[in-house]
């Protein structure tokens, strides 16, 4: 269960000093289960991230509110910090594994109100990734995930970022962000893109996204844009929707990415420019505690190399709600792949293999 607190008796055991009037949210999930894919051994971990998390709003009067929100992500088989798949984290020299990022999940400052919507400023959900996740019966999580889930510039969260939400308009919004790049200039950027001269100067830039999303009734629509920073200008695309009917959930999507060589060598992937092309075609159905997934997706590499291929993917789940805290999953999925780079990409393991099988069954609980 949820606990609304006051700021004093929850922050002042983290930092000492709080606002009286300062509600606070603690909340949670704790996941872990069991996974067998192929090229790798039976393993235990998590479908979505296990966490724990501060959220809180102030009355400032007139609608106007203060918002913070704090997350830490861990992996709950061990208690080790998730090493996670972060592609801003990784450019800009603040990878996500034991030595990374403290708070993997969001960790951000702002004021938001009814009329005008809200303003964060720190670490907040990518926009383009957030929208787009939406369509996956998977939500990017656990050997099912959709392909989204492993595109090259894949930021669940951006650092260094501001971002506006609208309020909702007969059920259109408006998301927009600014990303600042890790200014090293003069070269300083050499270890960041690798063997390059120039570093910031030549690779270096600050990143922007936007969202559209109609959300009314039934239908879901959404259509996102994203330059990454400190990424020699790479970026995305993506469009898609969703219809919901009497338990049923029909969702289509597509995403199209462009890595420029020097990010490609930055995130270790290889040394040459990168297109990437990715569709999603999900189903959902949930009667009463029971919901069955069901989701395909093609993938296309174009590295204009040696590397090009496609992948298919198919994937099935179901979750049972014990309650409506507590539930068991079961997912299993299969990629083919035309060669080990394409495999090495889209295979949930990361093995490269061109054909991998995923099992995954778990248990989540939420607070």
């Amino acid at each position: 269960m949820k606990k609304t607190l006051i700021a004093l008796a929850v922050l002042g055991a983290c930092t000492g000093a709080a606002h009286a009037q300062t509600n606070v949210t603690i909340y949670g999930l704790v996941d872990t289960g069991l996974i067998k894919e192929s090229g790798s051994d039976v393993r235990m971990g998590g479908n979505e991230d296990s966490r724990i998390g501060f959220k809180g709003t102030e009355d400032l009067g007139s609608g106007l509110k203060a918002t913070f929100q704090l997350e830490r992500r861990f992996n709950l088989n061990n208690g080790t910090r998730i090493a996670g798949n972060n592609a801003l984290d990784k450019l800009q020299g603040a990878d996500n594994g034991e030595d990374g990022v403290d708070w993997q999940g969001a960790a951000n400052v702002g004021l938001s109100s009814d009329t005008w919507g809200a303003l964060r400023l720190g670490r907040v959900n990518d926009i383009a990734i957030e929208n787009f996740g939406a369509l996956d019966p998977f939500i990017y999580y656990g050997v099912g995930s959709s392909f989204g889930a492993y595109n090259l510039l894949y930021s669940e969260e951006l650092a260094n970022t501001v971002r506006y939400d609208s309020p909702a308009w007969a059920g259109f919004s408006l998301n927009l962000s600014y990303t600042l790049g890790n200014d090293t200039h003069h070269g300083n950027g050499e270890g960041i893109y690798g063997n390059d001269t120039g570093g910031y100067d030549d690779y270096g830039n600050d990143g922007f996204g936007i969202g559209l999303k109609y959300d009314n009734g039934p239908l879901m629509l959404t259509a996102n844009y994203e330059r990454i920073a400190d990424s020699d200008n790479s970026r995305l695309w993506d469009i898609g929707g969703a219809w919901t009917w009497q338990g049923f959930k029909v969702s289509v999507g597509y995403q199209d990415t462009t890595v420029e060589r020097a990010a490609a060598r930055a995130l270790g992937i290889a040394d040459m420019n990168i297109d990437q092309k990715d569709w999603l075609v999900g189903l959902q159905y949930n009667t009463g505690p029971h919901t069955v997934k069901f989701s395909y997706n093609r993938g296309e590499v174009e590295s204009h190399g040696d590397y090009d291929g496609k992948a298919n993917k198919y994937s099935l789940g179901y979750t049972y709600d014990m309650s409506k805290r507590t539930s068991l999953y079961a997912m299993v999925a299969y990629t083919d792949s035309d060669n080990n780079f394409v495999g090495e990409i889209y295979n949930s393991n990361h093995v490269a293999d061109d054909s991998v099988t995923g099992v995954q069954l778990g248990i989540a609980h939420r607070f």
